[in-house]
C-alpha cells in the first residue's frame, strides 16, 4: 500500500534538485535528506501512536524484512500514525508509515509483513525518485501553488496542502513482487499477501469507505491477486508440495490454526500419503475443537506413519479420549438460570440500542456540519507558499502553531467519526443493527443457540460456566458504547467551538502584511499570539475528548473479543487450552510474558478471554499476567478496566485480542463469499 504526502517546501526542493539536466537521479544521501525533511513534516502534522506493544510488533516485523534488503545504505525506520484509515505508505530514504486502521485490519504477522514488504519494495526499487515520479511532481506542482503548506493531512473534506503522488500501477505490482521476495526470505508465509488481498477484496466488494485511499492508489484486489499467482513464490506450477507443506507448518507453528488447517486439508486431499501434513492436520483440527476429525486423522497416521510419528499420534489420540471421557461426566448447569440471564442481557442491549440511536444520528449530523465549516474556513488560510519561512522567525512560529491545530483537528475528527459510526445504530428502513451493536446482538444470539439444542452438545455445556462473566462484560460493553457516543458528540461540540476560535485567528492573520524581511511585525505578532493560543488550546481539548471516546469504543470491542475467545471453547480442556497458550506465547514470550497455566486459570475462575486480556495488558505495561489478575481481584474490576486504569491504549488491547481470535477463525474465502452474496463483513 502506498500513499506519499509531499509538502510544498519539499516539492520546491525536489524541483531544484531535478531540473538541471546532469542531475537525472537523486543520490542516496540527497534522497535520505529529503526523506528526513518529509518525515519532519508528516510527524508534525500527524498523531504518532506511541503504544509500546504496537510499536514493538511493527518494529519486529519490519526489522525482519529489512535484514533481507539490498539497499544497506538506507537507514530504514517506521512510525505508526493514529488514524482509522486502512493504509500504509513510504516516502524517500527508508521512511515508512502505517496507520492504526491497517494494524486493526491485518489478520496476522504474515499479512503485516506483506504490507510492509510492499512498502519496503517501493524504497528498494527507488520508485519515488524515478523520472516518472519526478514528472508527476512537476506536473502537479503548478496545480497546488495556492495551497498553504502547514495544513497537510487530509480527513474527508478537510483542506489538504500536500499532494499524494500516486505510483504507477506497474510500480505497485513491482512492489508486490519485491515484497513477496522479502517476506519469503524473512520466513513469513508469502501466501499471506494473497489472503491480505482477499480480505481487502471483501471490503472492496462491500463498497466500504475504509479502503477508499487504498483503492485510489492501487490496482484492484483481483488484478493484484492474478499477478501474484504468476510470481515464483506463489505460482502453483512452481511451488512444490514440500514448500506448501513447510508453509502450512509455519502457519501452525505461529498459531494461525484455521489458515493452516485449510492449507493442510488441500495438501492431504491431493496426497494422502503425506504423513507430515496429515499429522499437522490432526493438530490443527484439535486446536479448532474438531475432536472427532482430529482423532480420525491421527488414527490414520498412527496406522501408516513412521514409528516416531505413530507414537506421537497415539499419545494425542489418548489425550483426546480422556477429554471426551471427562465431558461425558459433565454436570449440566441450571439452564433456567442461564436463560434468565440471557433474557436480561437482551433487555440491557435493547436499552443501549434505544439510548444510542438518537445520539448516533445527532453525532452524525454534527460531524457533517463540521466538515462543511472546515471547507469554508480553508479559504481563509493565507497563501505563504511562495515565501521562504526563516528559522526562528515569527512567521515560523505561526506556521508551527497552525500545524499543531491541523493535527488536533484531524485527530479529533477521526476519533469522533470512527466512534460514532463504529458503535452503529438501527437502520430506520430495515430495523437492522450495525457496528458494535450488531456484534453484541450476534454474540448473545450465539450464546443462546446451544440452549435450544436437545441434547445440548457437551462442548457447549463446558462453556456454560463462563456465561455469567461473558454477559457481565457484554453489559459493560453496552455502557462503554453509550459513553463513547456521548464523548464523541461532546468532542464535536468542542471542535465546533475551536473552529470558531480558529476562524477569528485566521481572519486576523489575513490582515497581516509581511515586512521587508519576510516576517510578521512584532505588533501584529503580539496581537496574533493570544488568538492563536486560544484556538490551539480549544482544538487540543477537543482532540483529547475525542481520544477518550475512542478509548471507550475500543474497550467495548475488547470486551466483545474477550467473549468471542471464550466461546471458542479453548478453556474446556487442557489440550485446547495449550493452543491458546501457544498463540499468546508466540506473540508475547519475547517480551518475557507467558500465559497462565490451565490450572491457574481454573483456580482463579478465569475465562480464556480473561487470560488473553491479562497476557496482552501485562506485555504492554511491563508486568506479569498474574499481577494484572491480582489487581483485577483487588479492585473488583475486569481486566479491560484494569488496562484502562493503567493507561493502556485500548486500541492496542483490541488489536491483539483480534489477532488471537483470528488465529482460530480467519477465513478470507468465506469473507469473499459473504460479500459477493450480500452478506456482511465485520472488521475485528
Amino acid at each position: 500500500m502506498y500513499r506519499r504526502i509531499v509538502p510544498i517546501a519539499l516539492i520546491v526542493a525536489l524541483l531544484s534538485a531535478i531540473c538541471p539536466a546532469p542531475a537525472l537521479a537523486l543520490s542516496t544521501a540527497a534522497e535520505i535528506q529529503l526523506g528526513k525533511q518529509t518525515d519532519e513534516q508528516i510527524t508534525a502534522q500527524s498523531a504518532i501512536d506511541t503504544d509500546p506493544l504496537l510499536n514493538e510488533w511493527v518494529q519486529r516485523v519490519s526489522e525482519s524484512l529489512w535484514k533481507q534488503t539490498a539497499r544497506k545504505d538506507v537507514p530504514y525506520n517506521i512510525k505508526i500514525i493514529h488514524d482509522s484509515g486502512i493504509n500504509a505508505f513510504s516516502t524517500l530514504g527508508g521512511y515508512l508509515y502505517t496507520q492504526t486502521g491497517l494494524l486493526d485490519f491485518v489478520q496476522s504477522d504474515d499479512e503485516l509483513a506483506g504490507v510492509l514488504g510492499h512498502e519496503t519494495g517501493h524504497i528498494e526499487r527507488r520508485h519515488a525518485v524515478t523520472m516518472q515520479a519526478k514528472a508527476q511532481i512537476l506536473n502537479l506542482l503548478f496545480g497546488i501553488a495556492s495551497l498553504f503548506s502547514p495544513i497537510i493531512y487530509h480527513f474527508g473534506n478537510l483542506m489538504q496542502a500536500g499532494i499524494m503522488a500516486k505510483m504507477s500501477r506497474a510500480d505497485e505490482l513491482q512492489a508486490d513482487q519485491y515484497g513477496l521476495l522479502l517476506m519469503s526470505r524473512a520466513g513469513y508465509d508469502p501466501a499471506a499477501m494473497m489472503t491480505m488481498m482477499q480480505h481487502l477484496g471483501a471490503l472492496e466488494n462491500a463498497h466500504s469507505d475504509l479502503v477508499t485511499h487504498y483503492l485510489e492508489d492501487h490496482p484492484g484486489a483481483p488484478a493484484r491477486l492474478s499477478h501474484m499467482l504468476g510470481y515464483t513464490e506463489l505460482d502453483p506450477k512452481v511451488v512444490t508440495e514440500q514448500q506448501r507443506t513447510v508453509r502450512a507448518l509455519h502457519d501452525l507453528d505461529t498459531a494461525r490454526y484455521n489458515i493452516a488447517m485449510m492449507d493442510l486439508q488441500t495438501i492431504v486431499k491431493e496426497d494422502p500419503k503425506n504423513q507430515q501434513a496429515m499429522f499437522a492436520l490432526g493438530q490443527s483440527q484439535l486446536a479448532l475443537g474438531q475432536f472427532n476429525k482430529s482423532e480420525q486423522t491421527l488414527g490414520e497416521v498412527a496406522q501408516n506413519g513412521t514409528p516416531e510419528v505413530q507414537v506421537a499420534a497415539k499419545e494425542r489420540i489418548a489425550a483426546l479420549r480422556q477429554v471426551e471421557d471427562k465431558r461425558v461426566n459433565l454436570t449440566q448447569p441450571n439452564l433456567g438460570d442461564l436463560r434468565a440471564k440471557l433474557v436480561a442481557a437482551h433487555s440491557t442491549q435493547s436499552q443501549a440500542v434505544a439510548q444510542i440511536g438518537a445520539r448516533h444520528d445527532q453525532g452524525r449530523d454534527q460531524l457533517k456540519s463540521l466538515r462543511n465549516r472546515l471547507d469554508s474556513i480553508s479559504y481563509e488560510i493565507p497563501d505563504f507558499s511562495r515565501i521562504e519561512i526563516k528559522r526562528g522567525s515569527r512567521l515560523e512560529a505561526v506556521v508551527k502553531n497552525l500545524s499543531t491545530m491541523s493535527r488536533a483537528i484531524n485527530s479529533a475528527l477521526d476519533d469522533a467519526n470512527s466512534t460514532i459510526s463504529g458503535v452503529g445504530t438501527t437502520d430506520p428502513k430495515t430495523g437492522k443493527l450495525s457496528g458494535l451493536l450488531q456484534e453484541n446482538a450476534d454474540i448473545l444470539t450465539e450464546m443462546n443457540a446451544p440452549l435450544r439444542d436437545s441434547p445440548i452438545p457437551s462442548q457447549s455445556i463446558a462453556v456454560f460456566p463462563s456465561y455469567p462473566h461473558m454477559l457481565s462484560e457484554l453489559s459493560a460493553a453496552d455502557g462503554d458504547m453509550v459513553r463513547a457516543v456521548d464523548a464523541g458528540r461532546g468532542s464535536a461540540l468542542q471542535i465546533d467551538s475551536g473552529l470558531g476560535d480558529l476562524d477569528i485567528f485566521l481572519k486576523r492573520l489575513q490582515q497581516v502584511q509581511l515586512n521587508y524581511f519576510g516576517d510578521i511585525s512584532q505588533q501584529d505578532y503580539n496581537e496574533l499570539v493570544p488568538l492563536m493560543q486560544k484556538a490551539s488550546t480549544s482544538l487540543g481539548q477537543a482532540a483529547t475528548s475525542a481520544s477518550e471516546a475512542d478509548q471507550l469504543f475500543n474497550m467495548a470491542k475488547a470486551r466483545q473479543l474477550g467473549a468471542r475467545v471464550t466461546m471458542l471453547g479453548v478453556g474446556t480442556s487442557q489440550p485446547r487450552y495449550a493452543t491458546l497458550q501457544k498463540a499468546l506465547d508466540v506473540r508475547f514470550a519475547a517480551d518475557g510474558v507467558e500465559a497462565m497455566s490451565y490450572a491457574d486459570m481454573l483456580h482463579r475462575n478465569l475465562t480464556p478471554g480473561d487470560v488473553a486480556e491479562a497476557t496482552i495488558v501485562a506485555a504492554d505495561t511491563k508486568t506479569t499476567p498474574e499481577a494484572i489478575v491480582r489487581e483485577a481481584e483487588r479492585t473488583h474490576r475486569s481486566i479491560v478496566d484494569v488496562a484502562n486504569a493503567r493507561g493502556m491504549e485500548s486500541l492496542s488491547l483490541e488489536i491483539f485480542m483480534g489477532l488471537v481470535y483470528l488465529d482460530y477463525t480467519d477465513d478470507p474465502l468465506k469473507e469473499s463469499r459473504l460479500t459477493s452474496t450480500g452478506g456482511t463483513y465485520g472488521d475485528v
